[in-house]
């Protein structure tokens, strides 16, 4: 679906690059987390992802096409979703529905059209009930999820979280967190988050890590939380019910599988006891 092919890029004015060979495939209806530190390279890779940066050298593919092509830019960003750090900054009116239905608006789309979009948009995220509130008085986490019903609303097929639930309490991110698995699981919608929360990667099927402008690992979060000495090098750690696994494996605690969530290591000491 979509295709990094030794992608570089360095921002107008920079000494370095952002990004340095970097070689990607998400597959469609896949669930991918791109983990990193601030300054790894990974915002501006998501930017690629929808042609709002193109590379200055390598190339990027959506669906086949080629981002540094001008006459398929609409088209790939009406494929390839974008939702960012902060709600307020995409919220752009000041009720619920005209906000979900602000970019089906712009694509000249019929008011019946509009209002169908914005009705499914809203009740997939949960938040039909809000449609006629004002977007400011919303929390941090229904902000967000908006913001999400807002892209939806452009029936996008793939939806690229950046940094997007960094600004959110727990409760916001664990709000942010359970739609955009709905739309993956139930829907069958690609879904890439870049994030710096290794604890969203456990959700994921596959992540990648990176470091420097690099991707420097690859594979199931399993996997990536395994790879210690790839993410001390890039001052990561696994989640804490990862590290309290391996502690408890580590002290001779003969638990089965590799459980990364606190109910399946709940489950795990519950069979061995």
């Amino acid at each position: 679906m979509i295709k990094l092919e030794n992608v570089s890029f360095q921002y107008e004015g920079g000494t370095k690059r952002a990004l340095t060979n970097v070689n990607l495939t998400v597959n469609q209806g896949e669930m991918l987390a791109i983990v990193g530190h601030n300054g790894s390279g990974k915002s501006t890779l998501s930017k690629m992802m929808n042609a709002l940066l193109l590379p200055t050298a390598g190339k990027v593919f959506v669906d086949g096409m080629d981002t540094a092509d001008d006459s398929n830019t609409l088209e790939i960003r009406r494929r390839v979703g974008m939702v960012f750090q902060n709600p307020d900054n995409q919220l752009v009116t000041t009720m619920v529905e005209e906000d979900v239905g602000f970019g089906p608006e712009n694509l000249g789309l019929p008011p019946a059209e509009i209002r169908l979009r914005v009705k499914k948009a809203l009740e997939t995220v949960g938040m039909l009930d809000y449609a006629e509130n004002a977007s400011h008085a919303l929390s941090g986490g229904q902000k967000q999820r908006i913001a999400i019903a807002g892209m939806l609303a452009m029936q996008p097929e793939v939806l690229v979280l950046d940094e997007a639930t960094a600004m959110l309490d727990p409760r916001g991110r664990q709000e942010v967190l359970s739609t955009v698995t709905r739309l993956n699981r139930e829907l069958g919608m690609t879904v890439i988050m870049i994030t710096q929360y290794m604890e969203e990667a456990v959700i994921c099927d596959r992540a990648a890590v990176m470091a420097g402008g690099r991707i420097v690992a690859t594979g199931t979060p399993t996997e990536i939380f395994e790879n210690r000495e790839a993410l001390a090098q890039c001052r990561l750690e696994p989640p804490a019910i990862v590290q309290l696994r391996q502690s408890l494996v580590e002290a001779g605690l003969p638990l089965s599988g590799k459980p990364m969530t606190v109910s399946e290591l709940s489950e795990a000491l519950c069979q061995l006891f």
